[in-house]
């Protein structure tokens, strides 16, 4: 089967399952400020498993995290990840550049955690149309700790393996060799799920668990 052209975030599409209904506003429970409080101060023992723990939240509901959601409106988004502790923001408006058909903004959160002897970097990305809806939400943890990195993506794993009776096929469990052909899952029609465990590109010993969802196809971007 052709891979599909998505875009920057969503690089390849090779095959989807339909899973959903369109871009229905998910049931939210924590707000991202009271779960990046929670977390930002993770200095005990128990650093890495908290940090699991945490990925294992992201994805505890169907197309939500940190309360976003395809079709979040503009309004909504900045109230929730306004003035964020521990957090660096950056983020562009991209009107000149991009393959996108429409004007977007893309903004990126970061912090750096403790582990054990080493750290995990999480960068949260956003994707809206420009003062409108966002499209894309994606979190990604990296870290030189492969212990760490494996149990990470485990979690994350099989909560997405019982949800989804065909992520299995889509996803066979391990690292991923070739990122640049990411599988993705249709869980809404028109809004894709990947989620993918690889090395660094330009820093093998660092490890990376990225997952996103994406409707740029809902909102015929690219």
């Amino acid at each position: 089967m052709k891979c599909k052209c998505l875009g920057r975030y969503a690089t390849w599409v090779c095959r989807a399952v339909l899973a959903g209904s369109l871009l229905m506003a998910p049931m939210v429970t924590e707000n991202f400020v009271t779960a990046s409080n929670a977390s930002t101060s993770v200095t005990t023992a128990d650093e890495a498993d908290a940090i699991v723990k945490e990925a294992k939240a992201i994805v505890a509901q169907p197309g939500t995290f940190y309360t976003l959601y395809v079709g979040m409106p503009h309004s909504d988004f900045r109230a929730n990840f306004s003035n964020l502790p521990g957090w660096e923001v950056s983020h562009y408006d991209d009107y000149k550049g991009s393959l996108a058909k429409k004007n977007i903004t893309r903004w990126k959160y970061e912090r750096v955690l403790p582990v054990k002897n080493s750290f995990i970097k999480q960068e949260l990305y956003i994707g809206q149309l420009y003062n409108g809806p966002v499209y894309y939400m994606g979190v990604t943890f990296v870290t030189s700790d492969k212990a760490t990195a494996s149990k990470i993506y485990k979690e994350m794993y099989m909560v997405l393996k019982s949800r989804y009776p065909k992520f299995e096929e889509i996803f066979p469990y391990g690292m991923d060799k070739n990122r640049g052909e990411s599988s993705y899952i249709e869980i809404e029609p028109k809004v894709l799920l990947n989620l993918s465990y690889y090395k660094d590109f330009k820093k093998p010993t660092l490890y990376n668990i990225s997952y996103g969802i994406t409707g740029e196809i809902a909102y015929n971007l690219y």
